[in-house]
């Protein structure tokens, strides 16, 4: 089946330290992050149309980042979540400390794709996160998760409470559900355009400081 993102997926690697990737010769990426809980991996599942990452009710369950190949054009790199108090420390540092490698070194990704509960305030933890990612220059998508469960009533609210926070002309927010579909044509259209028309500049900012391991 066709998914919102290409034909065809799989994944190419599970990276368990800092700085490793695939082997082959480079694509265009995006990298997916957001807290734990986040219904991160249901949406990978629904926008790859397949199950390529396991759902669970426990936060902290991805534990490597994974590069999953789509198409042959481009990877989706999803990593670990951030803000679960509860993983063990020494893996809350090896978490932290291969995204920030990720998204700062020489071969960065060209886009991320920041989930936000959209039943939830702004997070402090996806504030740093946000700022971490301009301020590493990686263009940025924010995808507000689990918007069915968001009553009608309550949606106008949300949506601008999450767009005052984190939306502006080069960082637009979509809301979206894994369970209904809500956007997630949309959520790939918009992915593909901006991943596979950005040209890279090779400019590599000063790397900021390291992104966020838990709430404050």
């Amino acid at each position: 089946m066709n998914s919102p993102l290409g034909r065809t997926v799989r994944l190419e690697l599970p990276a368990h330290t800092a700085g490793e990737r695939p082997r082959t010769l480079p694509l265009p990426a995006v990298v997916v992050l957001g807290r734990s809980n986040v219904g991160k991996s249901s949406l990978l599942n629904a926008v790859l149309a397949t199950k390529v990452a396991r759902v669970s009710q426990t936060p902290g369950r991805t534990q490597a980042l994974h590069w999953y190949r789509v198409d042959d054009a481009f990877h989706v790199i999803d990593c670990p979540g951030y803000g679960y108090a509860k993983t063990a420390r020494e893996s809350r540092e090896r978490f932290a400390g291969q995204i920030e490698e990720l998204l700062t070194g020489e071969r960065r990704p060209d886009l991320a794709l920041l989930l936000v509960d959209s039943r939830l305030a702004p997070q402090e933890s996806d504030r740093s996160m946000a700022l971490f990612l301009r301020t590493a220059g990686v263009p940025t998508v924010v995808a507000a998760t689990k918007w069915d469960a968001v009553k009608s009533s309550q949606r106008f609210r949300q949506l601008r409470a999450l767009a005052a926070e984190f939306e502006d002309s080069e960082r637009p927010l979509l809301p979206v559900s894994s369970e209904t579909g809500e956007n997630l044509p949309t959520l790939g259209r918009l992915l593909k355009d901006r991943l596979i028309g950005r040209t890279r500049t090779g400019a590599a900012p000063a790397a900021p400081q390291g992104p966020p391991q838990k709430e404050s």
